[in-house]
């Protein structure tokens, strides 16, 4: 079985220009602890997780926009990670509970030709192993 078998889609993604707001409430609605970041092409930027949000102060500004005082957005594209684990749609279940490990991540995007095309998860990889759909 393979990562384009078990992924979930669609996939919600971010662009850069989306604020740490947006992308909070984007991801509580919808369960995400992590969400990838794309261009207008759908090509995978970088990814954004909960800690990442956590993790950017909240400088003083409109709490309501996620705008600081200087007028600049807290966007998903200045805390975004540009590095993590992306894996390919054609990568088997054992490998991909490997890279998964390794890395320390419990959820990465699926992508073929450098876009974005399903996220796959812990959850996803050990259905999988348990032979659930």
């Amino acid at each position: 079985m393979r990562a384009r078998e078990i992924m979930t889609t669609p996939t919600f993604a971010l662009t850069p220009s989306a604020t740490l707001e947006e992308a909070a409430r984007t991801m509580t609605a919808h369960g995400f602890t992590t969400m990838p970041v794309v261009d207008a092409d759908g090509r995978l930027l970088g990814l954004l997780s909960e800690e990442d949000i956590l993790r950017t102060p909240a400088p003083p500004g409109d709490p309501d926009t996620g705008v600081m005082l200087d007028g600049a957005p807290r966007t998903a594209g200045s805390a975004m990670r540009t590095t993590g684990l992306a894996v390919p749609a054609g990568t088997e279940v054992a490998e991909l509970a490997r890279r998964m490990t390794d890395a320390g991540v419990r959820s990465a995007p699926v992508v073929e030709g450098g876009h974005v095309v399903g996220m796959i998860t812990f959850h996803d990889v050990l259905r999988a192993v348990a032979g659930r759909p």
